[in-house]
């Protein structure tokens, strides 16, 4: 708390504005779009499980920690500017190391593409 309002007392106060109900708003500065000759759509599936955590010390702040969630699956979809891949999937299905396997899997198509 401290830090953020040493922070905070420095700088003016930022107020969000939203338009008015029915009004659309759009984008305009086309000139600042950047292509990108890469772009990867990724998701993942978790599964959950309760972890013990011990108790908090009231007079601090904190987190507490009540689930690990421990990737169970992926799919990822590679668009290129000149070509498009095929969508990868994976679903564990023993005692596998799904993170490393995405990056395996990723890199292979990346190269691929």
């Amino acid at each position: 708390m401290e830090h953020h309002e040493e922070y905070c007392d420095n700088y003016d106060a930022v107020k969000l504005t939203l338009p008015e109900k029915g009004v659309v708003e759009a984008f305009k500065n086309h000139k600042h779009l950047i292509r990108v000759p890469i772009m990867v759509y990724a998701y993942f599936e978790s599964l959950t499980r309760p972890i013990d955590t011990c108790n908090p010390d009231p007079e601090k702040s904190f987190t507490k920690k009540y689930q690990k969630h421990e990737p169970s699956g992926f799919c990822f979809f590679v668009k290129c500017l000149r070509k498009f891949s095929q969508s990868v999937l994976f679903t564990k299905t023993r005692e596998e190391n799904v993170s490393n396997i995405f990056l395996e899997r990723l890199e292979k198509e990346i190269d691929r593409v």
